[in-house]
């Protein structure tokens, strides 16, 4: 692929939330398909809403693809108290990954205290499952300033990852935000670039801006049907 180097290609794979079913009209089958792909191509994850999570783990079970799950989602704003149940189930029943939407209204009133109280406690129920914690914080609706501020928050609760977006709110993931992220967190924590990450090159430029871990949907699986898999694969 033309400007992509054959090592970029592989690296995104593996860092790949694979996220096709992170939809409201997905249904059991999609799910499933959505890890069948996951498994054949070797990507990090499948996401789904809660409710799948059974047949995620099911799905899964015996590979090295995380069974993953957002909690609070989108909006952030339910109560501490529900997102912390939503976690404490999915991870009962066998998450491997979980991301949670911060109090998005709460950061915008500049209640930090508010925000890093609801991303701790969920975070003390994930952490006797010892499974990547990710903090989505809303990037498409913050200013750069912002969106510092919320980087530095983060990484100052101990999560394992900022993610940029739901991808149900305005904004995308851009390279410039996932470079504001970098240049503010350094390597304390990971950085996921979630939100209109459309393609392979999309993808390939968020991790050279700094993304660990890139959400990618449909149009990822059609592009690596058409590369040359024995070359590329794993």
């Amino acid at each position: 692929m033309f400007g992509i180097r054959d090592e970029e290609i592989k690296s995104l794979i593996s860092a790949i939330d694979y996220s096709e079913a992170l939809s409201i009209t997905a249904t059991k089958n999609e799910v499933q398909s959505a890890c069948e792909e996951a498994k054949m191509y070797g990507f990090r994850a499948v996401v789904a809403f809660p409710q799948y999570i059974g047949l995620l783990v099911d799905a899964l079970e015996g590979t090295d693809v995380l069974a993953q799950i957002p909690v609070g989602f989108p909006c952030g704003g339910v109560t501490t108290l529900v997102k912390c149940k939503e976690a404490e189930q999915g991870l009962e029943r066998g998450a491997t990954d979980l991301d949670m939407v911060m109090n998005i209204s709460a950061f915008q009133e500049g209640d930090y205290r508010r925000v890093s109280a609801d991303i701790q406690e969920v975070m003390t129920v994930a952490k006797p499952f010892g499974v990547p914690f990710k903090v989505i914080i809303e990037a498409g609706v913050l200013t750069d300033e912002q969106i510092v501020t919320a980087a530095k928050l983060v990484a100052d609760c101990g999560a394992d990852f900022i993610k940029t977006c739901t991808g149900f709110g305005p904004g995308r993931a851009t390279s410039h935000n996932i470079g504001l992220i970098k240049e503010t967190v350094g390597d304390r924590i990971g950085i996921k670039a979630s939100g209109g990450v459309a393609s392979l090159e999309d993808g390939v430029a968020m991790m050279r801006a700094g993304a660990t871990v890139v959400a990618l949907r449909r149009k990822l699986v059609d592009q690596l049907k058409g590369l040359d898999w024995p070359t590329i694969g794993r």
